[in-house]
């Protein structure tokens, strides 16, 4: 009790005993692990930014086997069709059956999206625009939920492909408001019916990677109607990964891309990546294969640099005070080493000492007593 009574004063004394040294030190280091946490906290808040790399998370939901969600980007000359897509979803499917994945009852074992990208006029009685169009294919809004504002979107189980989905910014252009559900549309002289009408993502790395000026999202199959040469050239998928790399590994071999590139998802914030998005840092830019990203391809790899700077500072910030509680270990250490050194034998020696005077003066009592 009392050694607990004495600890705040000895504590106190030690903290009268720091000079403007040791103030320093220690106030620039705290300052350094609270940075390296907000660095932390900023990497995870930066890895949550986009909605369009979860699918992978709410497809699984509460099961069990790990999915990964990857995309593929095709070269603008070097496009497939939806034969081609078809054709790999038959190989894939062969695939699985031989590595014994079977799809839940009444469920699916994976899920996949295509889309190509034209230029179209789009027009209604108060006037035309010429937009970018995408033409999905597959669960294309699952892989990218934007959010709505009326109506609903398109998807493949759709009986007929007349139906579009406008973006906020259009609709507003040529309809001057957003519940436009049932509204026709013509496009490239073609009639259509608004079936939505959807806002952009809001987050910080789309509005700088989205700089387009509206556009509007149509079935593939009624684009390459309206323009022979459409072309797919991104598919995304969620699969089963129940080793690692598998299903890139799996994407990669059946869905010959050429040049293009083959990007997983799931995993684009882990450590290994980011350490490789460190290391390779200025050199992303420079594309020389003939893809085109997406706006939120581009999106994607905006936060994935950001994230790689927050990790990286995140580290340098944290070296110096690990640094420093390491030279402050290997002092005590070396300290306590000195002090074991010249104490320990002089307390040796004592103990012999004080143990031969006890032998001696026992060996004196016996042979006084035996007189």
């Amino acid at each position: 009790m009392k050694h607990l009574r004495e600890l705040p004063r000895r504590m106190l004394a030690a903290i009268k005993a720091f000079g403007f040294k040791q103030w320093f030190l220690l106030i620039l280091n705290i300052v350094l692990v609270l940075a390296s946490i907000g660095c932390v906290v900023g990497l995870n808040t930066v890895s949550g930014t986009l909605t369009s790399l979860t699918a992978a998370g709410r497809f699984r939901g509460e099961g069990e086997t790990r999915f990964s969600q990857l995309a593929c980007y095709l070269p603008v000359d070097d496009g497939k069709t939806e034969e081609d897509i078809f054709s790999f979803r038959r190989s894939l499917e062969s695939k699985l059956m031989e590595q014994s994945l079977e799809a839940p009852e009444g469920g699916k074992l994976y899920l996949d999206a295509y889309y190509g990208v034209q230029s179209v006029t789009i027009s209604t009685d108060s006037g035309n625009a010429a937009v970018k169009a995408v033409g999905v294919g597959g669960d294309f809004f699952y892989f990218h939920p934007l959010p709505l504002r009326s109506g609903a979107y398109i998807n493949s189980d759709d009986l007929m492909d007349d139906l579009v989905v406008l973006d906020e910014e259009i609709a507003w252009r040529l309809y001057g408001g957003t519940d436009l559900t049932g509204l026709p549309v013509t496009i490239n002289g073609e009639y259509f019916v608004i079936g939505g009408v959807i806002t952009r993502e809001t987050d910080f790395a789309t509005n700088r990677a989205y700089t387009g000026d509206g556009g509007v999202y149509m079935s593939f199959s009624a684009m390459q109607r309206l323009i022979e040469s459409a072309a797919i050239t991104g598919y995304e998928i969620v699969m089963p990964d129940p080793i690692t790399n598998y299903a890139k590994g799996v994407v990669s071999e059946t869905f010959p891309i050429g040049t293009g590139d083959v990007v997983e998802n799931s995993s684009r914030y882990g450590l290994p990546h980011l350490w490789e998005v460190i290391k390779t840092f200025g050199q992303r830019s420079m594309r020389s294969n003939g893809v085109i990203y997406p706006y939120w391809e581009n999106a994607a790899r905006l936060t994935e640099d950001y994230a790689a700077l927050l990790l990286l500072l995140a580290v340098l910030l944290a070296l110096c005070p690990v640094i420093f509680i390491l030279v402050l270990s290997i002092r005590d250490i070396r300290r306590a080493y000195r002090f074991a050194k010249a104490k320990i034998p002089e307390k040796v020696d004592a103990a012999v000492e004080k143990h031969r005077e006890e032998r001696l003066e026992k060996a004196y009592e016996k042979k006084a007593g035996g007189e």
